[in-house]
């Protein structure tokens, strides 16, 4: 697939896949428009195309298709006679051919979007394939005005292109959250996944856990008083709900009790200890949910932007190992317990349960987990603080210098933070790896999902016991600190060991 280079390609192809190979198809109304504009000012760059095609949009949405004013007027002004003297006419272009042209630019935002989101999902590409995103994030650009409308069009250094990326990518990754278990896994705390779960991943999740279609409906009858009992939360879900009142287990283990002897079940009354435990299967059996192995698609060369934001250019080039260079230096400012929090929660994947769970007997103050969100957010809010302060010395002609700026770089600011603390851990779990004798390696990397036979379970478990014994000692805690989450990390070493290898 050759990249689009020419300005009326970009704003009249569209990507189309097929076979595998993915090919630029033409739209041949869009092509013969974009050529009347280009001709009229053939010095206008893509970014300029793009930002008028918003601008239109974005008053025919607030002002009924009058006519657009105070737009880089000077710039227009140096159009042949077709634009500057009738511009009126130029606004005649119907509004779904405008946001036409639009979506078609962002073609490339769309592939950018769906690569990332193919690499960071890896346990559900063998039913979310690189063509898949593709479609989602392009079903996003339909309506660009509205994909568009926290763009803001006074920023003479911002850039439309790296401004969808960000956004699209979010989009897709909620998309997949809201319909997906798989990734609904990963987000939520334990009870928080409860909350967003459905019948049918109910019962999908159960079956694999291997529990017997003949108790699927007890298990239902509790996950349906838990979604009845549990309050409410007042603003969508919430990613980190937790069940700590003794109170709520004892409302549901009633109307269970209640609902059983109406149904005539031959089923004894159920205790509350009961009810707790039956919960935390249904959260086990979500969150071990598994899927067969996938298999890896054809992977499409990368495009890079002809204007890129600062940290597109970061990420993209050289400067991605200034990058981890200034979040080593920050990381290694914080507090131990900060650095302990990040790690458990960044490396590990621990919810923020767990991490009190893991560091509370340590430091009382993270009891709860409410505790372990507030400092994380601190912690997570003053890196990213000051590494604004360190790119912009580093980077004085690339400087971060307004919210919308800002805004961009959270979130891959956050994946270099991911990625850092991952190889901390990481590197914990090798140098323990390369302690152990070649034949015991090569039973260690036998791990496949479903196919773990007795010695290579005994071998993985010879692994997972140091690792934890070495990881407790890297981070300063108390001995047995972790074992409350053993089984988390034992499931993360199994996935490293399988899709890492």
């Amino acid at each position: 697939m050759n990249k689009r280079e020419d300005i009326v390609q970009k704003f009249s192809t569209f990507l189309s896949f097929g076979d595998r190979k993915a090919i630029w198809q033409a739209d041949l109304q869009l092509e013969r428009r974009i050529k009347y504009l280009v001709a009229s000012d053939p010095e206008a760059k893509a970014e300029f195309w793009a930002r008028y095609f918003l601008k239109i949009l974005k008053d025919i949405s607030q002002e009924g298709c009058e006519e657009f004013t105070d737009f880089d007027n000077t710039k227009l002004s140096t159009h042949a006679n077709s634009i500057t003297a009738t511009r009126s006419q130029t606004l005649e272009i119907p509004s779904l051919i405008t946001a036409r042209h639009l979506s078609a630019y962002l073609q490339e935002a769309c592939l950018w979007a769906a690569q990332k989101s193919y690499l960071k999902y890896k346990l559900i590409r063998y039913k979310y394939p690189l063509e898949e995103y593709f479609q989602m994030a392009s079903s996003f650009t339909h309506l660009p005005a509205k994909l568009l409308k926290s763009f803001n069009l006074d920023h003479p250094r911002s850039n439309i292109e790296g401004y969808a990326k960000t956004v699209l990518f979010r989009l897709i990754r909620d998309q997949l959250y809201q319909q997906d278990l798989e990734v609904k896994r990963d987000k939520f705390s334990d009870y928080g996944l409860l909350r967003v779960l459905n019948a049918k991943e109910l019962k999908e999740s159960l079956l694999s856990h291997g529990i017997h279609q003949s108790k699927l409906d007890l298990y239902r009858i509790i996950w349906q008083y838990f979604n009845e009992i549990y309050p409410p939360q007042k603003q969508g879900y919430n990613c980190n709900l937790e069940l700590d009142n003794q109170e709520i287990i004892k409302q549901i283990t009633e109307s269970y009790n209640q609902r059983i002897n109406q149904l005539n079940l031959s089923e004894e009354v159920a205790q509350e200890d009961t009810i707790q435990e039956m919960l935390k299967i249904c959260i086990k059996a979500a969150r071990n949910y598994r899927t067969k192995q996938f298999i890896p698609l054809e992977e499409y060369d990368n495009i890079s932007d002809l204007n890129p934001t600062p940290l597109d250019i970061a990420i993209q080039q050289e400067e991605r190992q200034q990058i981890q260079l200034i979040i080593s230096k920050l990381f290694a400012t914080l507090p131990k317990v900060g650095q302990i929090m990040l790690i458990l929660w960044q490396g590990l994947e621990l919810t923020q349960s767990e991490i009190a769970t893991v560091v509370k007997s340590q430091y009382p103050e993270l009891q709860k987990q409410y505790q372990v969100a507030r400092q994380l957010a601190r912690y997570t809010k003053t890196i990213l603080k000051q590494f604004v302060i360190e790119w912009n010395q580093v980077n004085p002609s690339q400087a971060i210098q307004d919210e919308q700026s800002l805004e961009v770089i959270k979130e891959a600011l956050d994946d270099c933070l991911q990625l850092y603390c991952q190889q901390l851990v990481t590197s914990i779990l090798q140098n323990v790896i390369d302690e152990m004798s070649e034949g015991d390696q090569l039973l260690v990397f036998a791990v496949k999902p479903n196919n773990i036979n007795d010695q290579i379970c005994r071998q993985k478990q010879a692994l997972i016991n140091p690792f934890i014994n070495q990881l407790e000692i890297e981070l300063s805690l108390s001995k047995n600190a972790i074992l409350p989450v053993r089984n988390k990390i034992s499931n993360w070493v199994e996935e490293w060991l399988i899709y890492t290898k």
